[in-house]
């Protein structure tokens, strides 16, 4: 399972004990260049089970052109006043909790939607959406018989696949993490030419690293929730690989306003077999029951 807060702060701090270069190396289970990670220096492999290895690319899987245009209005009714099955409640989404809602989307850009597969509809329609944001999850196909997750089937009792997803962290979670690595972080910082205690510049993006990794990896548990999809929990085949270059978005994002980040990732999965979907007209049920209440 990933390292709790308590420990991923800890380890930051240990990380700040001279201002060599080395002593910002992110811990292991967070290092991009552990065993199994992408060689690819356009993507980050972290793992939202046991893993650190990089899921293996569907037939199916392959690049293609994207375009996407990312907004954000106010919540949808569906979202407030109860909680949903798979999905995110108000306190996910309150404004002193963690919230999206309200806060603006960086830009960046992201890497190509892959080609075919089939797109994955929500347990409850509604649940995916985060102001005018989607989130989205395609189902890339069963992973073929050559990768080291297929004979998870018969010990899951369902094929594990191959997964693409697009989704949003919370710009108040990495705000709110971020603040505990720095906190934790300056009890044992001592860099020459800095007060004890100080966290010079150069160091900052180092901090921001962190907090987006941990926050990335909960936004992806979160996110696949909503579609009825369990990650993967087994010795090394749990990996989820972000397609965009964290690092880098590190050094760009501005800490200052903390906006919500956009991502692609993919992961292998398994559909969780007692999930129950809510059908077309049930939502159409539901959606009528709730005008008639706002009456």
């Amino acid at each position: 399972m990933i390292m709790p807060k308590t420990a991923l702060v800890s380890i930051a701090a240990l990380a700040l004990a001279s201002s060599s270069a080395d002593a910002f190396a992110p811990p292991a289970f967070l290092r991009t260049d552990a065993p199994g990670a992408s060689s690819s220096s356009s993507s980050s492999a972290l793992s939202m089970g046991k893993s650190q290895t990089t899921p293996g690319p569907s037939s199916a899987g392959s690049s293609g052109p994207a375009t996407s245009e990312y907004r954000m209005k106010k919540m949808s009714k569906r979202m407030k006043g109860k909680k949903k099955k798979g999905g995110f409640s108000d306190k996910d989404f309150d404004d002193d909790k963690s919230s999206s809602k309200a806060a603006a989307i960086m830009e960046h850009e992201l890497a190509a939607e892959p080609e075919g597969g089939e797109g994955v509809q929500p347990l409850v329609a509604g649940t995916e959406e985060i102001g005018d944001f989607i989130i989205r999850i395609k189902d890339l196909g069963p992973v073929d018989e050559s990768d080291e997750a297929y004979d998870l089937k018969e010990e899951l009792g369902t094929p594990v696949h191959n997964f693409w997803l697009t989704a949003l962290v919370n710009g108040k979670d990495v705000q709110k993490t971020r603040n505990i690595v720095l906190k934790d972080s300056a009890k044992h910082a001592n860099f020459p030419g800095f007060r004890p205690g100080q966290i010079p510049p150069y160091a900052q993006p180092k901090m921001t690293f962190f907090a987006l990794q941990e926050t990335l990896v909960s936004s992806c548990q979160q996110s696949i929730k909503i579609f009825g999809v369990n990650e993967i929990n087994k010795d090394q085949l749990g990996a989820v690989t972000f397609n965009e270059n964290v690092e880098d978005l590190s050094k760009i994002y501005d800490t200052k306003k903390c906006p919500s980040i956009p991502f692609t990732a993919n992961f292998r999965g398994s559909f969780d077999p007692d999930a129950v979907r809510q059908s077309a007209e049930e939502d159409a049920t539901e959606n009528e029951a709730e005008e008639e209440s706002d009456e």
